[in-house]
């Protein structure tokens, strides 16, 4: 396979349905993403082995873990968006995530991303969710 002659849309589909719906995180980022990757996130390493390295953790401390995809977009110049309901376990209120990432020839290349916990349903000032 030439992943050069991918989509930027053909590439980010085939890495959300290995990471997100198969949950095969780890596997998914070795395919799919490049060595030289950089991570905005604070609480994470830069680099692809790095990711790789808290993801298999991240996996063993939550085997149970789930992404409900809420929305895909996909932006200008390789830039797509996966919003999300993420739970550590299934009885857990969990986070809405969007994840950004950047795709340039073949390979997601970039990833910022935006946490918010679920809030208590009694806690909340409006009804109209967070997805």
């Amino acid at each position: 396979m030439d992943r050069s002659q991918l989509s930027p849309r053909e590439v980010a589909d085939r890495f959300i349905e290995v990471f997100y719906r198969q949950n095969r995180l780890v596997e998914a980022f070795r395919e799919w993403v490049h060595p030289d990757y950089i991570q905005h996130d604070p609480n994470s390493g830069t680099g692809r082995d790095a990711t790789i390295e808290a993801l298999d953790a991240h996996m063993q401390r939550s085997p149970g873990m789930c992404h409900d995809i809420k929305r895909v977009i996909y932006g200008e110049d390789g830039v797509i968006a996966v919003h999300y309901h993420f739970r550590h376990a299934p009885d857990q209120r969990g986070l809405a995530v969007v994840d950004l990432f950047r795709i340039e020839h073949g390979y997601l290349v970039e990833h910022w991303d935006i946490i918010q916990p679920i809030p208590d349903p009694a806690t909340v000032k409006n009804q109209n969710g967070m997805f």
